[in-house]
């Protein structure tokens, strides 16, 4: 670990408070030289954000066969974009489908939490651009607290207990 501390941090979803309005996909691609690495979920009656879950022990470092995947001193998986060859080991390796190919560049979208902004301590760019704050940078502990459930990488609803 150098210096810099260690990002426990993650961004969820509340999925109650997304609007589908594609804010944060936008701001995502364009942050990062037209690399899209927010992608966007629908299933039925709900749409969200599908963004990285910057998992502990992540699978597709482990998958990528030219460490193109890796994890920087503060704990945050990214893509080294110029090793990136394009194989999609990552993307099928992802247990939450949240890493896409870009056909067109032959490199897949991977979402870094905005590093170049975090150095800065300043927050992900998909999150502070949600008009509605449905997208939050928080430790999980901290969102539960609110009364949310998270699963995955998702904030769904009112905790049930707490509900009452």
């Amino acid at each position: 670990m150098s210096d810099q501390q260690e990002i426990k941090k993650k961004v969820v979803c509340d999925i109650d408070h997304c609007i589908e309005c594609k804010t944060c996909a936008s701001a995502c691609f364009y942050g990062h030289q037209l690399t899209p690495a927010v992608g966007y979920g629908e299933m039925p009656e709900v749409a969200s954000p599908v963004i990285c879950r910057q998992c502990d022990d992540a699978p597709c470092v482990a998958a990528c066969p030219v460490d193109a995947m890796a994890r920087d001193d503060r704990g945050v998986v990214y893509r080294r974009r110029f090793l990136c060859i394009g194989c999609t080991s990552c993307v099928y390796a992802c247990p939450f489908g949240v890493i896409d190919r870009d056909l067109t560049l032959h490199t897949v979208g991977k979402c870094d939490l905005c590093r170049d902004r975090l150095a800065e301590g300043l927050e992900p760019r998909c999150v502070v651009s949600c008009p509605t704050n449905a997208l939050r940078f928080a430790e999980y502990t901290d969102v539960e607290k609110d009364g949310l459930m998270v699963i995955g990488g998702r904030v769904a609803g009112q905790h049930p207990i707490k509900r009452r």
